[in-house]
């Protein structure tokens, strides 16, 4: 298989669902859909798979086969192509190619956002009275940097609604700190302009503070605090002036947490594992160090910002801590960053005690 460029925004239009997007849309998405080229005989996806691809033909022809049965031959051009190739998950059918073709794989949940997110009217931009005085929002912008997040990607469109009459923009200054570790959790923040930077104090030495991230526009954070209803694990500053959107606790819960979260038991996660699966205990290390799931991970929710971008994107993580609070937090974060997390629901404390792996 080679990438041989990306689709052009005339190829796009043409297909089905991506023809309900607005013209903005499909000139954003354009450039990072690549266009694939497959030998004859290759296998395009298989019978029981639940991936999360939209899988459309552009050229040549694909067999979809369903055990014995006679395949069904696709041909690009065609009616039947103008659509995805067998969109049902687990899939139906194994689509096999007949001919050399080309092919373009998008993903599902990013779609679904975004022709969900595009029924929205684009909103004008507003003045906003601040302490620092008059400034202009625009929501339509907010729209183009959360549709990028895989935070907001499985909302309902009235959370989505919500969520834009709800976010209040604030201006801050370089410097300027937003929250601070071990004060109580009161909002949710997005960096719609500017950059922050995560710092802790470690424990030794209140006076050190290791830099655990940096965060950019259409980055996230604060969510911790609020899910656990646990002090802030973490203080971040504003590195340049900029726009934040902000969120009160009660709001974030209701409106983004329920959606993002998905529970799973020790056994259903067993299962998993099995398959494309890892275990994600974000406990401190000597908590991990005392017990814990075999083959399981250990990275502590404070460092998960930083460390994020080294996991798999092609493994499902589960997260677990004690109680479910502090690893339903981990996998709000993990989402920002395109991994796909399940939280084990009520933590370790329903595990018997032969199934986890002790310290010495």
């Amino acid at each position: 298989m080679s990438q041989i460029e990306t689709a052009t925004t005339d190829t796009l239009r043409r297909l089905d669902p991506i023809n309900k997007l607005a013209a903005d849309q499909i000139d954003e998405l354009a450039p990072q859909v690549a266009v694939e080229r497959h030998n004859a005989g290759a296998v395009l996806f298989r019978e029981g798979d639940a991936d999360n691809q939209s899988v459309f033909l552009l050229k040549g022809d694909v067999n979809l086969s369903v055990g014995q049965q006679p395949p069904v031959i696709v041909s690009a051009g065609t009616e039947a192509a103008l659509k995805p190739l067998t969109p049902n998950k687990p899939r139906l059918h194994t689509a096999t190619c007949a001919t050399p073709v080309e092919v373009i794989r998008i993903a599902t949940d990013m779609l679904e956002a975004m022709i969900a997110w595009g029924q929205l009217a684009t909103p004008e931009p507003e003045v906003v009275m601040s302490e620092d005085g008059i400034f202009m929002i625009d929501k339509g912008s907010w729209i183009k940097k959360m549709i990028k997040s895989p935070t907001f990607r499985n909302l309902p469109p009235a959370n989505i609604e919500q969520l834009l009459d709800k976010l209040e923009p604030i201006r801050v200054r370089g410097g300027q700190v937003i929250i601070r570790q071990g004060d109580p959790g009161d909002y949710f923040y997005m960096i719609d302009q500017g950059t922050a930077l995560v710092t802790r104090q470690t424990a030794a030495d209140e006076d050190e503070s290791i830099e655990m991230a940096e965060l950019a526009e259409g980055l996230s954070f604060g969510e911790a605090a609020l899910i656990s209803d646990k002090p802030r694990n973490a203080t971040v500053s504003m590195t340049t002036d900029g726009v934040l959107l902000r969120l009160s606790k009660q709001d974030f819960l209701t409106l983004l947490t329920a959606p993002n979260i998905r529970w799973v038991s020790y056994e259903e996660g067993a299962k998993l594992v099995q398959t494309n699966a890892k275990w994600l205990d974000i406990r401190p290390a000597s908590e991990y160090a005392i017990a814990h799931i075999p083959g399981a991970l250990n990275i502590p929710v404070q460092q998960l910002h930083r460390r994020a971008r080294e996991l798999d994107k092609t493994i499902q993580y589960l997260c677990y801590c004690d109680n479910g609070q502090r690893s339903s937090a981990a996998s709000f974060i993990l989402k920002q960053y395109g991994l796909e997390a399940y939280v084990l629901k009520d933590g370790m404390q329903t595990l018997k005690p032969e199934v986890l792996e002790k310290g010495m």
